[in-house]
C-alpha cells in the first residue's frame, strides 16, 4: 500500500510539471481528449500540425492508454480530478483544440491564457437536435462538416444575439480518415447494432434494444453489439447484463475505442439515432435500418430550429429504413428486404453536395492553416 501511495505521489507530482511546463513554453496547439474513442476524430488534424510544427503540439487526455505514439507529439494523462482542474485553468496556449461540448457551461471552463478555443465534431450531424442549446456558444472558432451547420450556428447566433464565431468551412476530417483506412476486399458478415446514448432515457439507451438483439440471435445473425461509450459509462450494469445474457460464438460485444472493424465487418446496421449511421451509409455504402420507437433530442430549444432540417434525418429520408416497437419481431423479413433492396447510387452525389472538401478536408486544412490558428 506504502509503495503503490508513493507511485501515485510521484506521478501526480509529475504531471504537475509538466502542466506547469506547457504554461511556461506556451505551445502553439494543444489538443484535450475525454478518452481513447475521440483519438480517431483528432489524430487527422494533429497529424497534420506535427509535421508543420514538430515539438508544437500537446496532446492531453484524461484516459491513461490515450496517448499517439508515432507522431512528434507531447502526451500528458490528466486524469479527471484535481489535475483535470487544475489544467483547464492554468493552461497557456495560442489554440486550444477539443471535440468536447459545452464549454464554460459545466466542468470545463475557458480562461483568459488561451487564444482560441477550436471545436471539431466528431460525428456528421446536425447541431440543432442531439446536443444541448448552448453546446457550441463559448468557442471562438469552430471547424463545420458542411453548409448546414453553419446555418444552424449562425441562426442561433443571431436568433440568441450572441458573438459571431469563426466558422470554419473544413468538412468532416473522420470521413476522410475512414475513406484512407478501410480495407474494401473484407465481405461484411455481421449484423452491427449501435445504438446511441439519450439522456432522456433510464439508462441512458433505449432498453428496446434488448429484445432486437434476442430477435437477432434466435434468428441466427453474426451479431456485433456495440454501445456507445457515454452508455457504456453511465449504464454499466445493464451493459455487463447484455453480455452475460447474448455471450455466444455468434455474439460479440464491441467496446473498443476504434470503430473500424464493427463498420468493415458489418453488411447492415442497426441503430436509432446514433451519428455512426451516417458514416456507416456515406463511407462504407451499406444499409442501415433506423429504429424509430423513440427519438433523440437534447437540445430544449429545438423548436427553435424547425425550418432547417437535421442531417441525421435528411439521411434517414434519403437512404434509410425505419421499423418500430410492433416489427421487432419481422426483424429477419425486415433485414432480407433491406440487404436485397439498398441503392447506393445517389450517395456520392449526396456527399459532394453537403460536405465541404470530401476526400480533401485535411489538404483544406492545411492549406488554410494561417487563417484558421493563431
Amino acid at each position: 500500500m506504502l509503495k503503490e501511495f508513493f507511485y501515485t505521489f510521484k506521478n501526480f507530482f509529475k504531471t504537475l510539471k509538466k502542466i506547469n511546463d506547457i504554461n511556461e513554453k506556451k505551445p502553439r496547439f494543444v489538443f484535450y481528449s475525454e478518452n481513447k474513442s475521440y483519438l480517431k476524430y483528432s489524430y487527422p488534424i494533429i497529424e497534420c500540425l506535427s509535421k508543420r510544427y514538430p515539438g508544437e503540439v500537446y496532446y492531453v487526455s484524461s484516459h491513461i492508454k490515450d496517448k499517439i505514439s508515432d507522431l512528434d507529439v507531447r502526451n500528458i494523462f490528466i486524469g479527471q480530478g484535481f489535475l483535470f482542474q487544475y489544467f483547464f485553468k492554468s493552461v497557456v496556449t495560442d489554440n486550444l483544440f477539443m471535440t468536447l461540448t459545452d464549454l464554460n457551461n459545466h466542468v470545463v471552463k475557458r480562461n483568459n491564457f488561451v487564444k482560441q478555443y477550436v471545436y471539431y465534431f466528431h460525428g456528421a450531424v446536425s447541431t440543432t437536435k442531439i446536443y444541448t442549446s448552448k453546446a457550441f456558444d463559448n468557442y471562438d472558432t469552430i471547424l463545420c462538416n458542411g453548409d448546414y451547420q453553419i446555418k444552424e450556428i449562425e441562426q442561433r447566433e443571431k436568433l440568441e444575439n450572441l458573438k459571431k464565431k469563426k466558422l470554419i468551412k473544413s468538412g468532416f476530417f473522420y470521413f476522410d480518415y475512414l475513406k484512407s483506412k478501410i480495407d474494401k476486399s473484407i465481405k461484411g458478415d455481421e449484423i452491427l447494432v449501435a445504438p446511441s446514448w439519450n439522456k432522456n432515457r433510464s439508462n441512458y439507451i433505449n432498453e428496446d434494444f434488448g429484445l432486437i438483439l434476442n430477435n437477432l440471435m434466435h434468428s441466427g445473425y453474426k451479431v456485433r453489439f456495440r454501445p456507445h461509450p457515454e452508455t457504456i459509462k453511465r449504464s454499466e450494469s445493464l451493459m455487463n447484463s447484455y453480455k452475460a445474457k447474448f455471450e455466444n460464438k455468434n455474439f460479440i460485444y464491441d467496446d473498443k475505442p476504434e470503430n473500424l472493424e464493427a463498420l468493415e465487418k458489418a453488411k447492415c446496421l442497426i441503430t436509432d439515432n446514433s451519428g455512426i449511421s451516417i458514416e456507416f451509409m456515406m463511407i462504407f455504402k451499406k444499409p442501415v435500418i433506423y429504429y424509430s420507437d423513440f427519438d433523440k433530442i437534447h437540445n430544449e430549444k429545438f423548436e427553435m430550429f424547425k425550418n432547417l432540417q437535421p442531417m441525421e434525418d435528411n439521411i434517414k429520408d434519403k437512404f434509410g429504413y425505419e421499423f418500430n416497437k410492433n416489427q421487432i419481431n419481422e426483424i429477419k423479413d425486415i433485414l432480407d428486404n433491406v440487404l436485397s433492396s439498398f441503392d447506393e447510387n445517389e450517395i456520392d452525389n449526396f456527399l459532394i453536395n453537403n460536405f465541404y472538401n470530401f476526400g480533401n478536408s485535411i489538404k483544406y486544412f492545411d492549406k488554410n492553416l494561417l487563417k484558421i490558428c493563431i
